[in-house]
C-alpha cells in the first residue's frame, strides 16, 4: 500500500513555464496540491539564477510560492561544496551562481582547487580559456548538471549546462569528478534531509526523462512524466494541468 502522498516536487522549465511564460494550468494545479496539504517543492537544474531570482519570477508570473520551496542544482552545488569542506572555489559560471558560494560562506576565487561549473547563457571563448588555466591545475571540477538541452521560450530546445562542460572536459582531456544535479539524486536527499520526508511519501513531477524521470526512479519515488509520447516505465501526462485529476482517480 502507498504511503500518502506528502510533498510533490516540481520542475520548471518544460513543467511550470516555459522560458517567460507560465505553463497554463500551472498555477491552478500547485492550488490544488495546496488545498489538499501537499507541500510543494520546486527543482531545477538551472544554476543561472539564486533561489531569490527564481522567487521573483514566479511571483511574477503570478505563481505562489516561497523562496524555501526553491531548489537548483547551483545551490546544492554550494551544500556539497560546504559537506566535503571546500573553502574555497573557482566559478566557470553566473554571478548569480557565485553568489549561491558566498552565501554558503564558501569564498569564490580568481584560482581555487576545486572548480564548478555551471549553466551561463554568455559562455565564450574567453570564460573557457581563463577556467581551463584553473581547471588544469584543479584537485576537483564539479559540474551543477550536464543536461544536454532544456525548453526555452515557446518550448524551443535550448543548449543547457552540458555544453559548457563538454567543452571543459574537452579542454582538459578528463571528465568532471562530481555531477549535482539531476539525474543525481542530490537535491532529493536534501530536500528529504531539509523537510524531514520520506521517499516514498514525495513525487517528482518533470518533462525530461532523462533527468527527472531516471532521477525518481533512482531515488525510489513516484514520478509523473509530462510528455505527450508514452513512456512504459514512467505514467504519462500531457500536463501540469491532469494531475489533480489523476489523483482523484488514485492513477498515480
Amino acid at each position: 500500500m502507498k504511503q500518502k502522498l506528502k510533498a510533490i516536487l516540481l520542475d520548471l522549465d518544460g513543467t511550470i513555464y516555459y522560458g517567460s511564460r507560465l505553463i497554463k494550468g500551472a498555477d491552478q494545479a500547485v492550488e490544488y496540491f495546496r488545498d489538499h496539504g501537499i507541500q510543494v517543492f520546486f527543482l531545477t537544474n538551472n544554476s543561472t539564477k539564486t533561489r531569490k531570482q527564481l522567487l521573483e519570477k514566479l511571483i511574477g508570473m503570478g505563481m505562489e510560492c516561497y523562496e524555501e520551496e526553491i531548489y537548483t542544482s547551483g545551490y546544492a552545488s554550494a551544500l556539497y561544496a560546504a559537506q566535503m569542506g571546500y573553502d574555497s572555489v573557482y566559478v566557470f559560471g553566473t554571478e548569480s551562481l557565485k553568489k549561491e558560494f558566498v552565501d554558503a560562506g564558501i569564498e569564490v576565487a580568481d584560482y581555487a582547487p576545486v572548480v564548478v561549473i555551471g549553466y551561463d547563457m554568455e559562455f565564450d571563448y574567453k570564460k573557457l580559456t581563463d577556467a581551463l588555466q584553473v581547471a588544469l591545475q584543479a584537485e576537483t571540477i564539479i559540474a551543477c548538471n550536464t543536461e544536454t538541452h532544456y525548453p526555452g521560450e515557446n518550448a524551443m530546445r535550448m543548449p543547457g549546462c552540458g555544453a559548457m562542460v563538454g567543452a571543459l572536459e574537452g579542454s582538459l582531456g578528463r571528465k568532471v569528478d562530481y555531477i549535482v544535479g539531476k539525474p543525481n539524486t542530490l537535491l532529493l536527499d536534501v530536500i528529504c534531509k531539509q523537510q524531514g520526508l520520506d521517499k516514498n511519501e514525495i513525487m517528482v513531477v518533470g518533462d525530461t526523462y532523462e533527468s527527472d524521470i531516471i532521477m525518481s526512479r533512482k531515488f525510489g519515488c513516484r514520478s509523473v512524466y509530462i510528455h505527450p509520447g508514452e513512456c512504459s516505465s514512467a505514467i504519462t501526462a500531457v500536463s501540469i494541468k491532469d494531475i489533480p485529476a489523476m489523483l482523484e482517480n488514485n492513477m498515480i
